[in-house]
């Protein structure tokens, strides 16, 4: 939760720059606007007319502008230049260092106006939902916010998970996780990883769990559709059950990331986060999972449904080795 505040404390927000970028939609409108970033097939301008908006990829048919973008493709490889007018789906880059090059628009998955400010470089998500069940007056509070920079070379993630179970005749459950984590991107998809996390599940009788390692992983699909990736790594764990003395161990950790977003103007996104835990001085086999599934419904709103799964194939005598959970959320992007 300390790593999402500081995440947005630390920025600033951007300086309003000159109207001097022009994009052509597939409908035949053209727009002067002041393009912000390109991310998951989403392109982020400002208008005088619209204030900030947002603009499917697969709407867009040219751009052009007289300022220097890093323009990133689907195979890693990355241009510096201005836009200068190109045939409808194609993009003419006029390079840094001179020449020319000319693009397909369906190969671009990101672009950021070279010298951005770092705010103009993040975003982010809060959604919450709620629950109420007559008998045994059950309720259900689900919280969850992140935010994520993204820049050439460094991408930063932070993360917050927090559910909240309330009944009469029981006492009250919280589950909370939050995850800190840092990717160094290199060339062909291959990036480092370094990550940390802090979780709570009184499900499962786990008090307090901090993880803190790093690794090696590889972007397997990386285009303006989908991104599927997977990485492997060792973890230092620290964990402290009801009842049990702490304990530390040295885990070997591998996971997979499967995302999937429209190209078209439906926006929606399909993420799956998958991590395995494998103890390396007894044999005990975790599993952490999160899937939602987000629709925008109204401008920077949307609803999510989520679900999570966490199992642990050897915890504590009597204790329950699964936990899983799905909740409906409302929120706000920015």
């Amino acid at each position: 939760m300390w790593g999402l505040c500081g995440l947005l404390l630390l920025s600033r927000p951007l300086a309003a720059g000159d109207k001097v970028d022009v994009i052509h939609l597939r409908n035949g409108d053209r727009l002067t606007c002041e393009i912000k970033k390109l991310d998951r097939s989403m392109l982020t301008i400002s208008t005088d007319p619209l204030g900030g908006a947002t603009v499917h990829w697969g709407e867009i048919v040219r751009l052009e502008s007289p300022r220097n973008f890093d323009i990133t493709l689907g195979t890693g490889e990355h241009y510096y230049g201005s836009m200068l007018p190109a045939a409808p789906g194609e993009m003419i880059v006029a390079l840094e260092g001179g020449g020319m090059a000319t693009l397909m628009l369906a190969d671009v998955i990101g672009l950021v106006p070279i010298g951005s400010s770092f705010w103009s470089r993040i975003d982010g998500n809060v959604d919450s939902g709620f629950s109420y069940a007559q008998a045994n007056n059950e309720t259900h509070l689900t919280l969850n916010a992140a935010a994520a920079y993204r820049g050439p070379k460094y991408e930063f993630n932070t993360s917050l998970a927090t559910q909240i179970t309330t009944r009469e005749d029981a006492e009250r459950l919280k589950r909370n996780d939050v995850s800190l984590s840092g990717r160094r991107i290199f060339s062909d998809h291959w990036y480092t990883i370094a990550w940390n996390q802090y979780q709570q599940n009184q499900e499962l009788s786990l008090d307090l769990r901090v993880i803190g390692g790093g690794g090696v992983g590889r972007d397997l699909v990386h285009t303006s559709r989908r991104l599927w990736s997977t990485y492997g790594g060792l973890v230092y764990s620290h964990e402290q059950f009801s009842g049990e003395p702490a304990a530390q161990s040295l885990e070997a950790a591998v996971g997979g990331q499967l995302d999937f977003f429209t190209p078209s103007k439906y926006d929606f996104k399909i993420t799956n986060n998958v991590v395995s835990y494998f103890n390396l001085s007894r044999k005990r086999v975790r599993l952490e999972m999160q899937n939602s599934w987000r629709q925008e419904f109204l401008k920077d709103f949307y609803w999510s449904l989520n679900s999570f799964d966490s199992f642990d194939g050897d915890p504590p005598d009597e204790q329950k080795h699964n936990d899983f959970g799905v909740s409906f959320t409302l929120g706000w992007k920015f």
